[in-house]
């Protein structure tokens, strides 16, 4: 079992990760409409992170402000992956769904795991958004 803070700082790195790489990809995307969803994507992951920083300060602990270290390596890879393909939006469409998939891993692993019943509830709680 994972304690409540160690969890909820966990969450919130790998949704800073997330947020970043859809503000960015929002700038280097050509189709309006991947724009926007970005753009939205970005917002609704700051808010999630938003309100689980509230829980982590709220303990007295400090709420991690950056994101998971192998987000660099991650990154660096996708935007050279993005500018050497003919159709680099599809390589951030990509990346997208890997960002996706580690979200719902942790999440999932969060409500399932946790020895805290209020991570568990806010774990399952943004379930559906993050899905």
């Amino acid at each position: 079992m994972k304690s409540d803070t160690y969890t909820l700082k966990e969450l919130v790195e790998v949704l800073n990760d997330s947020k970043k790489f859809y503000e960015e990809a929002s700038t280097k995307v050509d189709q309006p409409e991947l724009q926007q969803l970005f753009s939205r994507m970005a917002r609704t992951k700051g808010a999630i992170a938003s309100d689980l920083k509230t829980q982590i300060t709220a303990s007295g602990k400090k709420a991690p402000e950056g994101g998971t270290a192998g987000v660099i390596l991650r990154k660096a890879y996708g935007e050279v992956r993005a500018k050497l393909s003919s159709t680099p939006d599809r390589e951030y469409i990509a990346q997208l769904e890997d960002f996706e998939d580690r979200i719902v891993d942790a999440f999932r692993d969060a409500a399932a795991e946790s020895d805290d019943s209020g991570v568990r509830e806010l774990a399952t709680k943004y379930m559906p958004e993050v899905m």
